[in-house]
């Protein structure tokens, strides 16, 4: 009787642990999913991130912030210039006396604090000039910096493109998939019925072989494009994705020819305006170099003071006796004593520093005559740069107009590729309607279904990747239009 009880209560301790186990370990496969959940991302959340944490992004940034730092360099020129000096010195055998002007024979120590200024009044409009270049230059890489975060934006909406049309592929190829499947499943069950040969559920399943091996590239896709877009984003694929937005349309780019396209972008071209500034720049810096002729006035102040060991100050004795002191009118002041020198002690530091304090103002004016050409082979590199960047600004004007034509042409293109899969695919998907009511009354073959099928797949594939270029395509007019690939509100 006690065994009756006993053995109940094992089975129940038992069932007791394997539900702990069980819970245990779907709790366990909960926090795993959820450790690997996906970050969804978008395209402007792609182009956010990037513009905030793409490295070479930073080192242009960097550079931006070189050019802030030379052009402050070039205001404060304008300002005089404050050195303060100490000099220690020891003398050691026959030397002057800097207070008596005698030969001395002994060891001397002096020190000397100095405190000068100076502040150029004339170089030739140098000091102007290198501010306006300086400003020139800065301008000149906040643009570039532009140009670049424009090219890491325009690299990454590729990317994000080719994402969404690998994933397009991957859910055409699943349902194709899924629909070879129920053939194959209908044909296995007429064959059995005896309504079909065994040849046409063998074509089925080699059918399905092919989708399936159509699938497993177009997934192999989907993660390459993937990886390239995160790899852009330095992030892991592996814990991120793209959301799929919902495209039902293409918007129209609502330009009209290159030259329209063209004529909208000089409005705010980060090209062009570096190219301006850079332009700019070379010219201040030949004005520079031309300032190198002209003469050059500085003002300049010195402070100086000195202490020595050698200062020393006479130690007097008791008074020897008393002289008298008369005016000019003969007339007795009172008396004075008269002491000998018993000694000598050092004058103090303070003493010494207040009674040697001295003070220097002067004007100097240099006359450039002769430099061994240094000056004119400055102004000809100058002349030859400013020649340069105006070649350079000519030349960024062509690439952009060639640039532009060869998008708005790739539009067009598009566009006209578009419209003409979309109509293919339209007319395929009514052949396939028609072509899969004859193969269920068994019209028609297997083989010939099958050719229905693959043609309608095609022409969707074909017509997914007009749709994305089509897109990438409006999104480079987009950005010639409004200057930025990213949005507005940045």
């Amino acid at each position: 009787m006690a065994e009756s009880l006993i053995l109940p209560q094992k089975k129940t301790f038992g069932m007791i642990r394997t539900k702990i186990r069980y819970s245990v370990l779907l709790l366990t496969s909960l926090l795993a999913m959820h450790s690997h959940a996906q970050r969804l991302w978008s395209l402007d959340e792609c182009l956010d991130y990037a513009l905030e944490h793409n490295l070479s992004l930073k080192q242009q940034g960097l550079v931006v912030k070189q050019n802030e730092v030379g052009l402050t360099e070039s205001k404060m020129r304008r300002l005089p210039s404050l050195n303060a000096g100490a000099t220690n010195s020891f003398n050691f055998g026959r030397s002057i006396d800097p207070f008596t002007n005698t030969y001395i024979q002994q060891t001397s120590a002096n020190v000397r604090f100095s405190l000068s200024t100076g502040v150029t009044l004339f170089n030739g409009f140098q000091i102007h000039n290198s501010i306006q270049q300086s400003r020139q230059q800065y301008y000149a890489s906040e643009f570039d910096l532009k140009v670049a975060q424009n090219n890491v934006g325009m690299s990454i909406a590729n990317a994000f493109l080719q994402v969404l049309f690998a994933k397009e592929l991957v859910q055409v190829n699943t349902e194709q998939v899924k629909a070879t499947e129920v053939q194959l499943d209908r044909a296995q069950k007429f064959y059995e019925a005896g309504r079909v040969a065994e040849s046409n559920v063998l074509e089925m399943k080699a059918q399905l072989a092919n989708d399936n091996l159509s699938l497993v590239n177009a997934r192999n896709q989907e993660k390459l494009a993937r990886v390239t877009l995160f790899q852009l984003l330095m992030l892991s694929p592996d814990s991120n994705d793209v959301k799929m937005p919902r495209i039902d349309t293409v918007p129209d780019a609502g330009v009209y020819s290159p030259g329209h396209l063209y004529a909208m972008y000089q409005e705010h071209s980060s090209e062009l305006r570096a190219a301006e500034h850079n332009l700019e720049a070379s010219n201040y810096a030949w004005k520079v170099a031309q300032g190198a002729y002209y003469p050059r006035l500085t003002l300049g102040a010195d402070l100086g003071t000195v202490f020595s060991n050698q200062a020393k100050t006479p130690i007097y004795g008791q008074p020897l006796f008393y002289q008298s002191l008369y005016d000019e009118n003969g007339s007795l002041l009172g008396y004075y004593p008269v002491s000998n020198v018993t000694g000598r002690e050092l004058t103090p530091f303070g003493e010494q520093l207040n009674n040697n304090l001295g003070q220097t103002v002067g004007l100097s004016l240099n006359i450039p005559i002769f430099n061994n050409y240094n000056t004119k082979a400055n102004v000809q590199r100058a002349e030859i740069n400013y020649q340069s960047a105006l070649l350079n600004k000519q030349i960024t004007q062509n690439n952009l107009l060639r640039d532009i034509t060869q998008a708005y042409t790739e539009y067009e293109a598009a566009k006209a590729r578009y419209e003409a899969s979309k109509a293919s695919y339209e007319a395929q998907s009514a052949s396939f309607e028609y072509a899969k009511k004859r193969f269920a009354e068994n019209l028609i073959s297997p083989v010939e279904f099958r050719i229905f099928q693959n043609n309608l797949q095609s022409a969707r594939s074909t017509m997914l990747q007009a749709q994305y270029e089509l897109l990438f395509r409006f999104k480079i007019i987009d950005f010639y239009k409004n200057g930025t690939v990213y949005p507005q509100d940045n």
